[in-house]
């Protein structure tokens, strides 16, 4: 049974290689990995300014733009206007 065990490291070794090279490959081809990103709402400048000057809540904001309470702060956090 060892001799199997060693067998299928060698093999799993080999996949690991190949799936590496593929990765390398397309990096240098500048393919992107992951979940694509989701455009910005079309009223999100004008929603967060009303947040910022106080005349709408957040959550109302959220609601309005259809968003999650974490998307929204996250795209407050990245979008520092």
């Amino acid at each position: 049974m060892p001799v199997l065990g060693a067998i299928a490291e060698n093999e799993r070794n080999k996949i690991r290689s190949r799936q590496r090279e593929g990765i390398d490959a397309a990096k240098r081809k500048n393919v992107r990995f992951g979940r694509p990103s989701t455009p910005l709402p079309d009223n999100w400048k004008d929603v967060l300014m009303e947040v910022r000057s106080g005349k709408k809540k957040a959550v109302d904001a959220m609601k309005e733009l259809g968003i999650s309470k974490s998307c929204y702060y996250r795209l407050c956090k990245k979008i520092n206007l």
